[in-house]
């Protein structure tokens, strides 16, 4: 799993999606549509996204990103693999099951991120 930083405007915040260009990738990664990754924004706060769209006509390449919730920094640094887990952690697998489910849950009640492109 891939971990993204990335710069959020209020604007992204709201709209729970963000742009993220492929050169700011780490080792230039190539994303598809649906795989899922973390991503950190410039405040250090954690989330976890999905990649909707890939626009190769723009001028860099980039990727929509649908921001999905928040994550404890423990638990988003577990999935990238940055990170093993503590002895004592049970359920762990279960947490991050709970997480999944959560973010699942409100995307779904607030819609998805429209099918046509944006700009920013």
């Amino acid at each position: 799993m891939e971990l993204l930083d990335v710069r959020l405007t209020a604007l992204q915040r709201r709209n729970r999606a963000a742009f993220v260009e492929r050169g700011e990738l780490p080792d230039a990664a190539v994303l598809v549509p649906g795989q899922k990754v973390v991503l950190r924004d410039q405040t250090g706060e954690y989330f976890a996204g999905t990649v909707v769209d890939e626009q190769d006509g723009q001028a860099p390449p980039r990727y929509l990103v649908h921001l999905g919730v928040r994550l404890p920094e423990e638990y988003a640094l577990l999935r990238v693999g940055r990170q093993r887990p503590a002895p004592e952690a049970e359920g762990l697998g279960e947490m991050q099951a709970m997480l999944d489910l959560l973010g699942d849950a409100r995307e779904s009640l607030g819609g998805r991120v429209p099918s046509q492109r944006f700009t920013q």
